[in-house]
């Protein structure tokens, strides 16, 4: 036998064996809901698949990606490895592509202790810009996030 058991008209977990703890509700179950408890939801008389769990699952990610950190020196590090640069080179870029940007600001923001990426100045995912400057997409800055490096690219060459 598996069962959900309900709480506060939510489900609260799952067991092979019946919950005697008052306020809890035990509701049987397949074996096949038991092992994908996670895609379903109480709508207050049976479990149902959710319907918004694609969803729920992509803002989790997007959740835990952004709650990554690097040092300067890992991100720096990435850069000149990819690009052969460093920050210097990427301030002198960005004044470069973006005249209106506050270098100042930017060189102190060089120099944080950590860089999140999920950072957003001026309502700009700041990694997503700098890395459209570069050439990379968010799914890349997400990469270099998770590995510390980011990914190889071809090279284009101006005709």
């Amino acid at each position: 036998m598996y069962y959900a058991f309900i709480q506060n008209n939510k489900i609260n977990g799952v067991g092979q064996c019946m919950q005697l703890t008052q306020g809890v509700e035990n509701f049987e179950i397949s074996e096949e809901v038991f092992n994908t408890i996670d895609h379903y939801i109480w709508d207050g008389e049976n479990i149902v698949l959710n319907p918004n769990y694609e969803e729920e699952q992509e803002e989790k990610e997007r959740e835990r990606l952004d709650s990554l950190t690097l040092t300067p020196a890992d991100v720096e590090r990435a850069l000149y490895k990819a690009k052969s640069m460093d920050f210097e080179d990427l301030k002198a870029l960005i004044a470069e592509q973006i005249p209106t940007v506050d270098l100042k600001g930017l060189a102190i923001e060089f120099r944080a202790k950590d860089f999140y990426r999920g950072a957003i100045a001026n309502g700009m995912r700041l990694f997503d810009v700098v890395g459209a400057l570069l050439g990379y997409t968010p799914q890349d800055m997400d990469y270099l996030f998770e590995h510390k490096e980011l990914p190889n690219k071809p090279i284009v060459e101006a005709e």
